[in-house]
């Protein structure tokens, strides 16, 4: 349900609905929209997740959080920058983007420690690397007697500033 070349996972559950990323500021209309034309409410998102804290897939986050109600749930290295849309020191691009809409961070996401949403189970993957909080994401999906296993993998690109370097 994502914005052209940015990717927002809706996964779809009897209990609601999981969003992974909100795109851009401007991008979580693009969002709510293709989660609409689905046939969705966005009333039916009921928790929000990341893959990494850059402005191009969590600023659209407060936004969607205001739209649709839903607990946004972070990992403790991304929640500073969800919580202020401030980029952390910590980042490569820090001090490259100006910062974007605050959203409220409801709860932490721990490696080992699964988002359940009624039959959705959400195991996160810390990937560090492109941002200090990002995430990957595993879950089973299953339909009639059909399961996959699935994973949104994140960027394990460090490289993310023509200045940055390894120390």
């Amino acid at each position: 349900v994502g914005t052209c070349g940015i990717s927002a996972i809706l996964i779809t559950g009897k209990n609601g609905h999981v969003l992974i990323d909100g795109g851009t500021q401007a991008g979580a209309d693009v969002v709510a929209a293709n989660v609409q034309s689905l046939g969705f409410f966005l009333a039916d998102i009921k928790v929000l997740l990341h893959s990494h804290e850059h402005f191009d897939h969590v600023a659209g986050l407060a936004k969607l959080q205001r739209l649709s109600g839903a607990k946004l749930f972070a990992s403790p290295e991304a929640a500073p920058v969800l919580r202020t849309g401030v980029a952390s020191a910590a980042d490569p691009q820090a001090d490259m983007h100006d910062a974007f809409p605050a959203a409220k961070v409801d709860g932490y996401i721990y490696e080992g420690h699964p988002v359940v949403l009624g039959e959705l189970k959400l195991s996160p993957i810390s990937t560090p690397g492109h941002t200090p909080g990002a995430l990957s994401w595993q879950w089973r999906a299953c339909e009639n007697d059909r399961c996959l296993d699935l994973v949104y993998a994140d960027s394990l690109s460090p490289i993310s500033n023509d200045h940055y370097r390894f120390s």
